[in-house]
């Protein structure tokens, strides 16, 4: 029905473009070791293509060997890839030795001494088994993407069956011993699926990466590199532009902040900073934006809340920063304060900016009078 030759000869050309295109990927962004696993995946798949066409050609028995080896490792270095794209810590390299090792010792040797069709279900269930691990990996995140996660998550699941499929036929038939190449149906639709799955699953791996490098970029934009709280402009995005009566602002100051730097150093004024950020996720709501507004000065922008609420958390954080130590230079750990400010929206709502101002005023009358405490506009316009 197809001219095999011309099929695999697709499938190698589709695999090392994309390979080669994830590669000069990995190059400007060192760190992203998927792109290596998924080009090196591709690779080992090219790789299978030529020892399988070579196996093909003439019966060539260590041709065939070479192909056995080559498609499970390949599968091994795509579904490493996949969990290290969902997770910087995974380690790829691991699973790769640790899924390959075994099967390089056990089913290439079986092939070479004469049961080479038991050792193509092996290869082929292997191989399955990878890829749809794979595509289960990417299902369980396609709300991250619906669309293009989704896509892999299909792309990969087909793909595994082809394989599978594969090696049913050869289940079924009973051929451990065959000396030459299947050929059946399995075999033409696992090549037709495969150099699809392959050039769609690499086109949409890599527009997931553009999309994931953008939404980077733009986290980078919005959020303070010191604290990994949000910037000033990543607080604008995130909060309302007019605040209702349910909804404050706390301004926080770290209390002789300048005095701490003078006498420490930037490097314990730096940790002050982080610590206090810590503390304001930790003591703070989850849902709430929280930023860094620059220096020492800190928000956090709540909504359905009441004044006694919003005082009682500011309370709590001030509560919270005071018992926090922090090494220095000097023999004893440095303990610090932090003084705050909240002001509300009204019911017809107010411009966020006109609230800040008014919170900026309740947080000096704090500095005024003795720092470490919480200090509220009283007066909440309704009308």
């Amino acid at each position: 029905m197809f001219d095999m030759t011309s099929m695999l000869l697709g499938a190698a050309v589709a695999g090392v473009g994309i390979s080669l295109t994830m590669v000069s990927m990995w190059l400007m962004d060192r760190h992203a070791y998927y792109k290596m696993g998924w080009a090196a995946g591709v690779g080992f798949l090219i790789l299978h293509v030529f020892a399988y066409w070579f196996y093909a050609q003439g019966g060539l028995v260590a041709a065939g060997v070479l192909a056995c080896a080559f498609q499970p490792v390949g599968a091994a270095f795509l579904y490493a890839s996949v969990r290290q794209y969902f997770d910087e810590k995974y380690r790829l390299l691991r699973t790769v030795l640790a899924v390959s090792i075994p099967y390089l010792l056990i089913v290439p040797p079986i092939f070479a001494v004469g049961y080479d069709g038991i050792a193509l279900v092996l290869q082929n269930a292997l191989t399955a088994t990878l890829l749809f691990l794979g595509g289960v990996t990417y299902f369980r995140r396609w709300k991250d993407s619906p669309f293009a996660i989704g896509s892999l998550a299909f792309l990969y699941s087909i793909t595994a069956i082809s394989f599978a499929l594969c090696g049913v036929l050869v289940l079924v038939a009973g051929q451990w011993t065959i000396g030459y190449p299947p050929q059946n149906w399995a075999e033409e639709l696992n090549t037709v699926v495969s150099i699809l799955s392959l050039t769609g699953a690499g086109a949409i791996t890599l527009s997931v990466d553009q999309m994931r490098l953008a939404r980077r970029n733009q986290l980078s934009a919005m959020s303070d590199p010191l604290t990994g709280l949000l910037n000033r402009r990543g607080l604008a995005s995130a909060a309302a532009d007019v605040l209702r009566e349910d909804e404050a602002i706390i301004l926080f100051d770290l209390d002789h902040f300048k005095r701490i730097n003078d006498r420490h150093g930037h490097a314990v004024g730096d940790e002050v900073i982080r610590s206090f950020a810590d503390t304001l996720r930790a003591h703070g709501r989850q849902g709430d934006p929280k930023a860094r507004l620059g220096g020492e000065e800190f928000a956090m922008v709540m909504s359905g809340v009441s004044l006694q609420e919003a005082r009682g958390i500011a309370e709590r954080i001030l509560v919270a920063f005071a018992g926090v130590s922090i090494a220095t230079s000097d023999a004893e750990p440095l303990c610090c304060t932090v003084s705050a400010g909240i002001a509300f929206g009204q019911a017809k709502g107010i411009p966020i900016d006109h609230v800040m101002a008014r919170t900026d005023s309740a947080l000096y009358s704090a500095k005024r009078a003795g720092r470490n405490r919480v200090e509220t506009v009283e007066l909440r316009l309704v009308g």
